[in-house]
């Protein structure tokens, strides 16, 4: 077996450092906390200066770090959002939408900007809700903040009868939730279809989000069902650094306090 590079080698020491937010160089390396320079480093780890810039090349990536240009290099870690899939269910108690709901109990406010467009569905979109393509669509956008932060982008298609029957089809936000509306005007969902992938940042997602645009990008891609017919597509982009998906198995009613014994 091949030797590790050195750069990763210290990239893992220093995300150790940070990650347990020990002291290095005389630096306790908590949030806001300033590196030590290049040639600290170098001296430190004994090493060229390029590969301590490979090594914190590696943590910008991962969002441990970020460099403000001629201000140095800072620790940068944000506190991760669990959101559990099995939380966006139209039997689900309270009054705000499942995300509000978690990043509230997190002990953080939720905000977020919304938008809304009617378009001809492109094929991919099209192949999902099973309609033809240049079939109108309704789409709801949200840009989600916790305090403050820009923390991900959600992006929700509904086949535009669906969306008209339910009143999704208006440029307002909806309290308690599309799931909701949609089983309240008989659109209730009963399974889902989910697609997890990774990719790098775009250009405008690291620009959006203040990351590296080699930061890695969870795309989260679910497709709600009724016992008919699909009836929702739902688009998230979230950046690594700052958002976990959360799957169990089993049953899950107590744990997420839903009701299910009335719809089955």
């Amino acid at each position: 077996m091949g030797t590790t590079p050195r750069y990763r080698e210290i990239a893992d020491e220093l995300r150790d450092a940070i990650l347990g937010e020990q002291e290095l160089l005389g630096t306790r390396l908590s949030e806001g906390a300033r590196l030590p320079t290049e040639p600290e480093l170098g001296g430190h780890f004994e090493c060229s200066r390029g590969t301590v810039r490979q090594a914190l090349q590696s943590l910008t990536v991962e969002g441990l770090i970020e460099t403000r240009g001629r201000n140095g290099t800072f620790v940068r870690r944000l506190r991760v959002l669990e959101h559990s899939a099995h939380t966006e269910h139209p039997d689900r108690k309270g009054t705000a939408d499942s995300w509000h709901s978690e990043v509230t109990r997190s002990g953080r406010t939720p905000s977020h900007d919304f938008s809304f467009r009617i378009i001809p569905a492109v094929p991919a979109v099209a192949n999902r809700l099973q309609v033809q393509v240049d079939d109108l669509v309704v789409v709801r956008d949200l840009l989600r903040y916790v305090d403050g932060v820009p923390w991900s982008c959600q992006v929700s298609f509904y086949p535009y009868e669906v969306a008209s029957a339910a009143g999704l089809d208006t440029p307002h936000d909806i309290k308690e939730g599309t799931v909701r509306r949609l089983a309240a005007h008989g659109f209730r969902e009963i399974g889902w279809a989910d697609e997890v992938s990774c990719r790098p940042a775009t250009v405008e997602e690291a620009r959006t989000f203040g990351i590296s645009q080699d930061a890695s990008m969870i795309v989260y891609q679910r497709v709600g069902w009724t016992d008919q017919r699909p009836v929702r597509l739902t688009k998230e982009l979230l950046p690594a650094d700052r958002n976990v998906v959360l799957y169990e198995s089993g049953d899950l009613t107590a744990k997420y306090a839903l009701n299910l014994s009335e719809t089955r």
